[in-house]
């Protein structure tokens, strides 16, 4: 019984730091601006497809799945992005003023700016799983935010945690953050794709 706890594991600690590194892998080889969005949306991909599998990913699966993934993946990040450099511009000059009034608009762009974050992560999760144009893509995104209110409580504990994580272990940035940000937030937010899914069969 412990041998077995302990194959498993070490079998997913291994797929954490694999995926991690194929992710900067990725990002590099995209020169970095155009390599974070297509590198996300693989890793994405390939823990939903693949699980705890680590003999499926290899290169050459890493690779065609990036290569897919590129056009929109860019596309996803750098829209999310802008809207994300939009807010956070407009949340620093209305801290800037001391009012109450923009104090409630200082919470109303900070709910926004998670509002974006949370909606990315869902946008990918949704490219990987589902064919559709890039606006339903997005739609289904924010949807997906005012859907469950106990889901958004956890990613966003989720997100804290690992932060606070990294912050006292840098290394985890380049071994594991990122890829456990993502299988984890998988598994968090599954219950969820489940429901989309029987809405999205029912519309059918």
């Amino acid at each position: 019984m412990i041998a077995s706890f302990l194959t498993t594991f070490f079998n997913r600690f291994y797929v954490v730091v694999k995926l991690n590194l194929y992710f900067w892998l990725l990002t590099i080889m995209g020169g970095i601006i155009f390599g974070i969005g297509p590198a996300l949306l693989t890793i994405v991909k390939l823990s939903l497809e693949c699980r705890w599998d680590h003999q499926e990913l290899t290169w050459k699966n890493v690779f065609s799945t990036f290569k897919t993934s590129y056009k929109r993946g860019n596309f996803s990040f750098y829209g999310f992005l802008l809207l994300g450099v939009i807010l956070s511009y407009n949340l620093y000059f209305s801290l800037q003023i001391n009012h109450l009034l923009f104090l409630i608009i200082d919470f109303l762009l900070i709910f926004a700016l998670f509002l974006m974050a949370i909606s990315f992560l869902f946008s990918l999760f949704i490219e990987a799983q589902y064919e559709a144009a890039i606006k339903d893509v997005w739609k289904l995104s924010f949807l997906l935010f005012f859907m469950d209110f106990w889901t958004l409580l956890k990613l966003g504990g989720l997100l804290a945690g690992i932060s606070v994580l990294t912050y006292f272990n840098p290394a985890l940035i380049l071994f594991g953050s990122i890829s456990l940000f993502i299988i984890l937030a998988s598994f968090i937010s599954n219950k969820l794709f489940i429901r989309l899914s029987q809405k999205l069969v029912y519309v059918s």
